[in-house]
């Protein structure tokens, strides 16, 4: 007699497994998403390394700067996309090295045309050398509220999660748990204060941790 009513068993570590396959597809960008995956799994599966992109050992440059680095976002944050020619063009306007350019384009694999803010976000990360001082940049660099003054500065709960798990994503080495518990503690922060997170709300707070 079949037991067609029978409940299905779930794995308790498939939700870490799933989220972790995630970040890694993030991370590796494949061009074939099917492909990859199966590779992907039959690796879990046999114990073997896992096709994971390596994200390139980062530089650090003193001619980034917040300065520099707002110009930039001036001129190109009215598009969520852009080229590759107009990053550059303001790139060499600004007199940045070359060099730098072309990490940031490896280590975000970006193609022709790629998503501003998240070039951005990789830009905040050279600033810093950190996820927390990263996102402290960004909140500077796209204040949101003219009366949230320096040495404070803040930006909707929305693109602070997007960036800060975009930039963990990259990182790789950020438990997902750790995000989830950054992200609860700083969205009931937001609620009380217009729906924005402020620099004040994590740079020294022992109550989270971005990395």
């Amino acid at each position: 007699m079949s037991e067609k009513g029978a409940d299905m068993v779930i794995p308790p570590e498939l939700p870490g497994i799933l989220k972790q396959f995630t970040k890694d597809a993030i991370r590796t960008q494949p061009e074939d998403l099917l492909e990859w995956s199966t590779v992907y799994f039959s690796a879990l599966v046999q114990g073997q390394p896992l096709p994971v992109r390596k994200v390139p050992k980062r530089v650090f440059t003193t001619d980034l700067t917040p300065v520099a680095l707002t110009a930039m976002h001036s001129q190109l944050s009215m598009k969520s996309t852009v080229s590759k020619k107009e990053v550059r063009s303001a790139w060499k306007r600004l007199g940045l090295p070359d060099a730098l350019l072309k990490h940031i384009y490896k280590v975000g694999c970006f193609g022709a045309e790629l998503d501003w803010i998240k070039f951005f976000a990789l830009c905040c990360s050279y600033l810093g050398g950190t996820i927390k001082v990263a996102m402290a940049h960004a909140c500077y660099i796209m204040n949101c509220d003219p009366t949230c003054k320096s040495p404070d500065a803040c930006v909707p709960f929305e693109t602070f999660r997007y960036l800060y798990t975009y930039l963990a994503a990259v990182d790789g080495d950020v438990p997902q748990w750790q995000m989830d518990r950054a992200l609860t503690y700083l969205e009931t922060q937001a609620k009380v204060c217009n729906g924005v997170v402020k620099v004040s709300d994590f740079i020294n707070s022992r109550k989270v941790r971005l990395e």
